[in-house]
Order: structure tokens, then C-alpha cells, then sequence
């Protein structure tokens, strides 16, 4: 399952239906409270989210969603340049996260979605249950 977190609907949902079209489960969700929610159920093989969101932005959500779930991988994504301070800032303090930039090409994030799956699912991983 992959959990794609925005606010944007439209890039949320869009996400999500390039995913579900390229045989993966996913869900959209529009809010890092929301998804957050979401979590004991989806539990995610992988979350995208959004940092610049209202209310928790996407590296606090990040944050705490590693905690509930520390073998989900979880990739952010910004369209805004000033938000790699945001994640520098976080690596700092020890919650280092992969930082794409939206708009994120379809082929692009599916074959860097991919490389992250088959990593987690590769033996050397350790852990083979770790489905999409």
C-alpha cells in the first residue's frame, strides 16, 4: 500500500490513480492529521507526503508517522525550493527523509517508487512481507 498525503487534492488523487494504473495499491488522503488516522489500517509500505501542508506540515507528520511505523519507507515532496532547509532541519535533529521535487515526473516517481519497494523487499532488507 502506498499512502500519498496532500492537501492539494487534485495532486493527491492524481498520484494515487498513476499508482493504482501501475498495478499498486494506494490511497489518498488530504491532511497529515487525516493520514495519520489512516495509518493503522493502510499500514503503508510506503508514504509520500506533502511538506508545505496547513495545520502539521509533511516533516512533522513524517516524524511522527516513522514513530508508529519505523519499516515504512517514506518519501516527502515539495514544489517549494525553501523547504530543503525544512528537511536539513530535520536531518539535524537525526529523522533523515528522501526529498523529490514536485512536479514529480510519472515515470520518474514510479521507477524511484519501485527502486524503494524492491529495496525494502529484497532479502538483503531483511524483510520480504513488506508489500505494496
Amino acid at each position: 500500500m502506498i499512502l500519498v498525503v496532500d492537501d492539494e487534492r487534485g495532486v493527491a488523487d492524481t498520484m494515487a490513480a498513476i499508482f493504482r494504473l501501475a498495478g499498486y495499491r494506494s490511497l489518498a488522503v488530504y491532511s497529515a492529521a487525516e493520514a495519520l488516522e489512516a495509518l493503522p489500517a493502510a499500514d503503508p509500505a510506503l508514504i509520500i507526503a506533502d511538506i508545505m501542508m496547513p495545520g502539521m506540515d509533511g516533516v512533522e507528520f513524517a516524524i511522527r508517522a516513522r514513530a508508529l511505523h519505523p519499516a515504512t519507507a517514506i518519501v516527502l515532496i515539495s514544489g517549494n525550493a525553501g523547504t530543503v532547509q525544512i528537511v536539513d532541519s530535520a536531518r539535524r535533529r537525526g529523522h533523515a527523509f528522501e526529498l523529490l521535487a514536485k512536479p514529480v515526473p510519472p515515470r520518474e516517481l514510479l521507477a524511484r517508487v519501485a527502486a524503494i519497494l524492491e529495496q525494502r523487499e529484497s532479502p538483503a532488507a531483511g524483510s520480504a512481507s513488506a508489500s505494496a
